[in-house]
C-alpha cells in the first residue's frame, strides 16, 4: 500500500490544420453571354462543392459511426482535448486476481485501486483491459485526467447510454499522427472511461478494438466496488 497525491495533467491537443492558397489572377476579355454562362456554371459548381463539403463535414465535426451486428450504432464525434489536472490524496494498491475475477470474471484486466486517504473508501481504479486503457470511478468522483472539448452524441447499446469520440494528435518527428478513440458510460453506480490508440492510418482497427471492449464490459454488467477493501 502506498500513499500519494494524485496529480496528473494532459496537455492541449490541437488537430486542426488549415491550408490557405491564393488563386492566380488572370485578365481576359469576355462577352456578356460568356459572362452569364460562366456565372451560371460557377453557381452550379458552388452548389455541388457546398453539398460535398457539408456531407464530408469539412466545416464541422466529423462523426465516425460503428455499426454493430444487431443494427445498433455507436457514434464517435471528432473532438479536441483540453488540459486537466487531478489533485487527490489517495492510497493505491493493485487489484488482486481474486478481486479482478469477482468484478470482471475472465476478462483480461490489470488495475490499481484508488482509496480515499482519509476515510479509506474506494474511489475507483485505473488500468487496462487487454491493450485498452480503462478508468472506473464511483459516480460523483473524478479520476479522469482528460477533458473533452466539443459536442457529444449519445448512443445506446443494450440500454446503456454511451458518449464516444476520437481525436488525432499532431504529427511526431517522423510525421506520424496518433488517433485515440474513447467512450464514457455508466454501469450501475460507476462511470467507465475507455480509450484505445494507434497510428492514424489504422483508425478503423483502433475503433473496432475499442468497440469490442465496450461490448465486453456491457456484457459483463454492473459491479459493486464497495466489495473492494483497502
Amino acid at each position: 500500500m502506498k500513499e500519494k497525491k494524485l496529480l496528473r495533467a494532459l496537455g492541449n491537443v490541437d488537430n486542426q490544420y488549415i491550408k490557405e492558397a491564393e488563386p492566380m489572377k488572370k485578365i481576359s476579355k469576355i462577352t456578356n453571354r460568356q459572362k452569364w454562362v460562366s456565372v451560371a456554371a460557377c453557381f452550379v459548381l458552388v452548389v455541388v462543392i457546398g453539398v460535398g463539403v457539408f456531407q464530408s463535414n469539412l466545416f464541422g465535426t466529423k462523426n465516425d459511426i460503428a455499426t454493430l451486428d444487431g443494427g445498433e450504432t455507436i457514434t464517435f464525434v471528432k473532438n479536441d482535448l483540453s488540459q486537466s489536472s487531478i489533485n487527490l490524496n489517495v492510497t493505491t494498491r493493485p487489484l488482486s486476481n481474486a478481486e479482478i475475477e469477482m468484478l470482471f470474471a475472465d476478462l483480461p484486466v490489470t488495475a490499481d485501486a484508488y482509496f480515499d486517504a482519509d476515510n479509506h473508501n474506494i474511489l475507483g481504479f485505473e488500468g487496462k483491459i487487454s491493450d485498452t486503457r480503462m478508468v472506473v470511478s464511483k459516480q460523483g468522483v473524478n479520476l479522469l485526467d482528460t477533458i473533452i472539448d466539443g459536442n457529444t452524441i449519445t448512443s445506446s447499446v443494450d440500454g446503456v447510454d454511451i458518449d464516444a469520440g476520437y481525436f488525432v494528435t499532431k504529427s511526431n518527428s517522423q510525421g506520424i499522427k496518433t488517433v485515440i478513440y474513447y467512450a464514457t458510460f455508466d454501469m450501475g453506480e460507476n462511470t467507465i472511461y475507455v480509450e484505445y490508440s494507434g497510428v492514424e492510418n489504422e483508425s478503423e482497427t483502433v475503433k473496432n478494438n475499442l468497440v469490442d471492449t465496450i461490448l465486453k464490459l456491457i456484457e459483463n454488467g454492473a459491479f459493486d466496488l464497495s466489495q473492494i477493501q483497502e
